[in-house]
């Protein structure tokens, strides 16, 4: 079907055809979801296991190491990671990205199921659940009022959480402050052994008195009537009134027996917002969600519920990470507009001709707004990567109609028709536009499919070019001749205005033209010459790129630092909060903060860690997040008896937690923590590493019984009842709820806070026994000694990670720079060094982009010889792709920007960029030497046929680069590398083809040519 020629000759046709693209394109924009990155489905299954009361060193032994067993032969499980904490065990098991996650979930469950009666009999069951990495808050509230603080925290959960886990979209509500009211029955351990009750026996009591049940109804006639035992009092006080039975037949209140108090539980936790004690509300969105709608939902949600709330209640937006990427998207949207319309005055400027401008102004946008119709199907979302690829294909979608436009203006200026001229001009063009359409496929389609971490990342991206590019060569073989036969005149002269407007234009293009045909006469004369200059420029680069650093990602200012605490594990949650106090004091008045919220022991390791996260004004009212960073860090650097780490808040597509990680693996934990202190030694001698910190922290006193085994045979008692007994004295026994206006808050037996305040009263506690109580000092050596408060472990061994910030430098020439100092640390046999976050990250994700670099080669040059159906000419067209490295570095080098995922990518997109200018000449080339002409005089007449449109090309696209590369405006720091490592590579490999191009093709043909004679001679 001739779809050129009935795209011409039926323009409302193609014109309508074109309307319902973008009517469907405009409906897909209204449904696209919105999200800063798109979904990392990181396979990730957490197995979870609380122990309460046990040390880290029992959750180790008695949960950790068993769970760790259980799942090593899952199949598809490449790392296992675990964490034994205070009263909780979690072990993390990686999954590989080719394995089915469901079907892995399902396999370690099984196991875990498997294993759960080796388990100890205190521990809770085990859950196990696909863990979502990338589930981090996009929304925090504070909650504030003159109500007590456990009132508040009972709205903001009962009543504030529950409404906002309704919005559609919304996965979690974590509260963080307040306090939780909690009843609590203390017992002395006199009043205990006086009565002869242990501790778990008087819980029992309780839990069998405090209860409702229904029992049933009397039916009479018509009439029918519920009876209901009611055992739960109506105050706190009234559980005193509790009647309980003693052996013996005795009878007392438990009043008698302990002391009812309408308390609150431990305090382990704080929040604070701007100073002042408040209840912090962290949302979380479930993955691939539009998080921009759900935050004006849950504004909208929050009005509705302010009306309903006690009065003195407010809530207030402490973070909204939709604002971020609100922005993020609206600038790359920014930039695509800008880069469209530069393109169009760049056109015009060559084409003098309005119609022309506005047949390629048409169908750029067109074809982008199209693109929005495969992506919604997609079910991509509107994220960073997925605008960047629009934005970037501004610049390539332009090169197939300028391609088509220029041929067909040409054909008018040889004296044909416009229909004539749109139909000859654009068909003589297609197999070149075909062609540079299939290199841009051959090197995108690799990128979408490579996998990994870094596939995910770039897969909406590259298909979004993709589904571009194909909508650019439909736009470029229907609406692009279209318009060319139909607008402007036949004929008539280029316009006085026109003229005007373009004339300092066409007279630099023209002298530029001229310096190109002199220049080429040069290289044509001399091509060893030229070669051998091309070649040293290329070294020249290779040698720039030591200079430039590399990382994994770009660190992006998102306005928000924070500010982590770390305090001797022997700290109280006072001495963590006084210091926490004292950074919010000493940042209290500077006029480029917002706020400040502070959460006091939000994480694993205790009661002596805290954080305070700062959120700054506008960028453009600041300086940079890091610069502020940077200088707080030496405000902070000598505050005594505290670790004070100041880190920017920034998402690096997936990766988490600080950019420098050295694990070291063993067994022994007084070794592992030796080796540490070297490792932490070596990092404060390597420039640009700050914040240096490590997971291993000891110290906290602990009190060891060492059970005497023959008391426990002669009094008829196990050590796990023993074990029980103490864990109930020191950590309470629930027993049961108490009940108040719907609420529930949990009822706690346990010993009286004076004596639990005391350590040394531990071995004077009784236990019960069949022969009457004995104290705890009789059946156990009391030990005190120091113990870890987490013990970690990477593949089924003990672990201490060193982690430290960057600051000043990348990522990469610091790690560089570490592994040399590490190399000279001697390591004992049966421990190593590690190299995780970002440096992980690179060796991993690194190589799969450089394996999609060489298939994008390959592909390329396949696809080249295929069209052109010439090996030989293809190899020639392929050395334009190692001409971009000489521009690429160089970009690099003066914008300060260093090699990152998103600068491989934009090395990947090269190979099919630049190659495109050396497939039009080479192509027309060869269509000339095949009318009977020279090699050496076809090249020439080619190139100067093709020079116009392919410096078109390369200018509409540069500028078209060049908003994404200033990188300006928030989410700047995501497109400028991509966009530098284009802008370089195009201008180095896209303009430097015109020169090297000729006289290799024209020495590729003499040897072949000279090939041929010698076989015709011989034969």
């Amino acid at each position: 079907m001739d779809l050129i020629g009935i795209s011409v000759r039926r323009p409302v046709l193609t014109s309508v055809i074109m309307i319902i693209a973008v009517l469907l394109g405009l409906y897909s924009f209204s449904r696209l979801g919105v999200t800063l990155l798109p979904k990392l489905d990181i396979p990730v299954v957490q197995v979870r296991v609380p122990y309460k009361g046990a040390n880290p060193l029992e959750v180790e032994r008695l949960v950790v190491r068993p769970v760790e067993d259980a799942i090593a032969t899952v199949e598809g499980v490449t790392k296992i990671t675990g964490y034994a904490l205070e009263g909780m065990a979690y072990v993390m098991a990686e999954i590989a990205y080719e394995t089915d996650i469901t079907q892995a979930t399902l396999d370690i469950s099984t196991r875990v199921k498997s294993i759960t009666a080796a388990l100890p009999d205190d521990a809770d069951e085990p859950v196990v659940r696909k863990f979502d990495i990338n589930a981090r808050p996009f929304l925090i509230l504070v909650v504030n009022s003159p109500l007590p603080a456990h009132r508040v925290r009972d709205i903001a959960d009962d009543r504030i959480a529950r409404a906002l886990t309704q919005v559609p979209g919304m996965a979690a509500v974590d509260l963080f402050g307040g306090r939780v009211r909690e009843i609590h029955l203390n017992v002395t351990p006199l009043t205990l052994r006086t009565h002869g009750l242990s501790l778990k026996k008087l819980s029992n009591l309780v839990k069998d008195t405090n209860f409702n049940s229904p029992s049933g109804h009397i039916a009479s006639g018509f009439r029918e009537t519920t009876v209901r035992v009611v055992g739960e009092p109506a105050r706190p006080e009234d559980l005193g009134k509790i009647g309980i039975s003693l052996h013996g037949g005795r009878s007392l209140r438990l009043g008698d027996v302990a002391t009812v108090e309408d308390g609150f539980a431990e305090e382990r936790t704080r929040a604070r917002y701007d100073g002042r004690d408040a209840v912090l509300l962290e949302l979380v969105a479930r993955p691939n969600e539009n998080i921009v709608r759900i935050a004006g939902d849950v504004r909208r949600e929050l009005v509705r519920l302010e009306r309903s709330l006690p009065e003195g209640f407010s809530i207030g937006v402490v973070y909204d990470g939709s604002e971020f990427v609100e922005k993020a998207i609206r600038n790359v949207i920014r930039d695509m507009i800008t880069g469209t319309v530069l393109t169009a005055l760049i056109l015009f400027l060559f084409l003098q001709r309005m119609g022309a401008t506005v047949a390629v102004a048409v169908a750029m946008p067109t074809a982008i707004i199209a693109t929005f119709i495969p992506m919604y199907l997609a079910g991509f979302t509107l994220n960073i990567m997925s605008t960047l690829g629009l934005a970037v294909s501004v610049g390539v979608l332009v090169n197939n109609s300028i391609l088509v436009l220029e041929n067909i203006y040409r054909y008018r200026e040889l004296g044909e028709g416009p229909e004539s001229a749109a139909i000859k001009g654009t068909k003589e063009i297609a197999a070149s536009v075909l062609s540079t359409t299939a290199t841009n496929l051959g090197v995108f389609i690799p990128v979408a499919f490579m996998g990994g971490m870094v596939g995910q990342m770039f897969r909406e991206f590259a298909l979004t070019v993709v589904f571009s590019t194909l909508f650019s060569l439909w736009m470029a073989f229907t609406v692009t001749p279209m318009a060319a036969a139909r607008l402007g005149s036949e004929g008539k002269p280029v316009s006085r205005t026109a003229r005007f407007l373009t004339g300092w234009w066409q007279w630099l293009y023209g002298g530029l033209e001229d310096l190109h045909h002199l220049l080429l006469g040069r290289a044509m004369r001399h091509p060893l010459l030229t070669v051998g200059f091309f070649v040293l420029l290329f070294a020249g680069s290779l040698m720039l790129s030591k200079q430039v650093g590399f990382e994994y990602a770009p660190r992006v200012d998102q306005g928000t630092i924070a500010i982590g605490v770390t305090l001797s594990s022997t700290a109280s949650l006072e001495a963590t909060d006084e210091v926490l106090r004292h950074v919010e004091a000493t940042l209290a008045g500077d006029p480029r903060i917002r706020s400040m919220s502070t959460t006091l022991a939000g994480g694993r390791s205790g009661v002596n860690s805290g954080r305070v996260r700062v959120y700054l004004v506008e960028e453009s009212e600041r300086p940079s997040a890091f610069r502020i960073a940077s200088e707080w860090r030496r405000r902070f650097a000598n505050v005594a008896d505290a670790d004070i780490s100041v880190e920017v808040a920034s998402q690096r597509g997936g990766s988490r937690g600080k950019p420098v990680e050295v694990t070291i693996a063993g067994e022994d934990l007084d070794e592992l923590s030796a080796l540490s202190e070297r490792v932490k030694d070596a990092m404060r001698t390597v420039e640009g590493l700050v914040d240096i910190d490590t997971d291993w922290k000891v110290g906290r006193q602990e009190i060891r019984l060492i059970p005497r085994h023959n008391r426990f045979a002669e009094l008829g008692i196990s050590l796990k009842d023993v074990a029980e007994e103490l864990r109930g004295y020191l950590s309470g026994i629930e027993s049961g709820v108490f009940r108040d206006q719907g609420l529930e808050y949990d009822i706690l037996v346990q010993l009286h806070p004076a004596f639990r305040a005391n350590p040394s009263v531990v071995a004077g506690l009784p236990v019960w026994t069949p022969g009457g109580f004995v104290p705890f000092g009789e059946l156990a050596e009391v030990e005190y000694t120091q113990g870890p408060t987490a013990i970690y472990r990477l593949d089924r061994q003990r672990t201490v990670t060193v982690n430290a910030d960057v600051a000043g430098r990348s990522v990469g020439d610091v790690v560089t720079d570490l592994r040399k100092k590490l190399d000279v640390l001697a390591v004992p046999p049966g421990y190593r060094f590690l190299f995780r976050g970002e440096a992980e990250d690179i060796q991993e994700n690194y190589g799969r982009l450089y394996a999609a670099f060489g298939m994008a080669v390959v592909l390329t040059f396949l696809m080249i010889a295929g069209i052109l159906e010439s090996y030989i000419y293809a190899l020639v067209i392929m050395l334009t792709v190692p001409l971009a490295v000489i521009g690429v570095y160089p970009a690099l080098l003066l914008s300060g920007v260093a090699v990152s995922i998103y600068g491989l990518l934009g090395m990947v997109m090269l190979v099919g960029l630049v190659v495109n200018n050396a497939i039009v000449i080479v192509d027309y080339a060869e269509i000339l030497r095949k009318d009977g002409k020279d090699a050496s005089l076809a090249v020439e007449e080619a190139v100067s046929v093709r020079l116009r449109p392919v410096i078109m090309a390369d200018v509409t696209t540069l500028i078209a680069m060049l908003p994404l590369a200033l990188g300006l405006g928030t989410g700047g720091q995501y497109r400028a590398p991509m966009a530098i490592v284009l802008c370089g590579g195009l201008l180095a490999g896209g303009t430097l083809a015109v020169f090297l191009i000729p006289p290799i093709y024209v020495g590729m043909w003499r040897l072949q040519e000279r090939f041929i004679r010698r076989r015709l001679q011989d034969a």
